[in-house]
């Protein structure tokens, strides 16, 4: 979810990207990280044609996107990273779930077991909120009844703010979903939107999240992958703002209050979730962050 204008009526394009690449990993991928059943129901007609011919499929991935495909990987990674956190949460009894810029997400209607134990609240800019319900009315799928939709702004308004406009409960711990999402904004949104957290929440909770690596820290045999995939998001006219030294982010973060970390770095990610598929590994360009609140 970008930074755009909430009265802007263009749904964000790099959102939908992501459902595909999901449904995409869920339909053709052998190796299984991450299942999402209902992504392509997410994805636009165009996309859901695509997905469904092997032919197209082959066409797109291996000769009109082939530059920017090793850049999947990280889309149902940061997925089975976020809700492996978020299994952990649930174990010491939080109750709620803010997915961040949720985009097309599929979580609040796939995880029907969880409807009675935890409230989820998507926040997003309203076009893209309002193009996931035209998408789930057709697929016939109905708005769960834990789940509240919030419109926001995370260039002009705090998380918090926006959520204080639903029964969500602040004096209780939360897990704040944040994926895909941060280096779309600029650096100082992402710290405001850090530090708010860090400072607003309960105790207990916690923020998961990707960032972009910061080019100079890049191995160089990556650099232009790296280069590939910002040139591609912004002449979709949802640039990347802001990246970060993966060295510095446990200290960036202790300093805006958090005090349970675990940075995943670019390269550590596969040293957790290994593939030992030789055509789509993950790209050492992002990194995995839990950032948490001592209970």
């Amino acid at each position: 979810m970008p930074a755009s204008r909430l009265d802007s009526d263009i749904a964000s394009k790099t959102a939908e990207l992501a459902a595909v690449a999901r449904a995409y990993h869920t339909l053709h991928e052998s190796s299984q990280l991450f299942r999402d059943g209902l992504a392509i129901s997410m994805c636009g007609p165009v996309w859901r044609t695509i997905l469904s011919s092997r032919i197209l499929i082959w066409f797109v991935t291996r000769v009109l996107m082939r530059r920017v495909m090793p850049i999947v990987p990280i889309i149902y990674t940061r997925a089975r990273f976020g809700e492996d956190c978020l299994e952990a949460a649930l174990e010491d009894g939080v109750t709620q779930l803010v997915i961040v810029g949720a985009g097309y997400d599929t979580f609040a209607f796939r995880r029907t077991d969880l409807g009675e134990k935890l409230v989820v609240y998507e926040i997003d800019h309203p076009a893209t909120q309002e193009m996931k319900f035209r998408r789930m009315m057709a697929a016939g799928i109905s708005k769960p009844a834990n789940a509240r939709y919030v419109k926001c702004d995370l260039s002009a308004e705090t998380v918090l703010n926006a959520l204080g406009r639903t029964d969500f409960d602040a004096a209780k711990p939360a897990v704040f979903s944040w994926f895909g999402v941060a280096y779309y904004l600029d650096e100082a949104t992402v710290q405001r939107t850090l530090s708010d957290l860090a400072n607003g929440s309960a105790a207990g909770s916690s923020v998961v999240f990707d960032y972009l690596a910061a080019a100079d820290s890049v191995a160089p045999e990556f650099r232009k992958l790296r280069k590939n995939v910002t040139e591609f998001v912004a002449r979709r006219g949802e640039p990347m703002l802001s990246d970060i030294n993966p060295e510095n982010v446990p200290d960036f973060l202790r300093k805006l209050g958090f005090s349970e970390i675990d940075n995943l770095e670019p390269g550590r990610v596969s040293e957790r979730y290994p593939d030992d598929r030789l055509d789509l590994k993950f790209p050492p360009i992002f990194g995995l962050c839990r950032a948490g609140l001592a209970g």
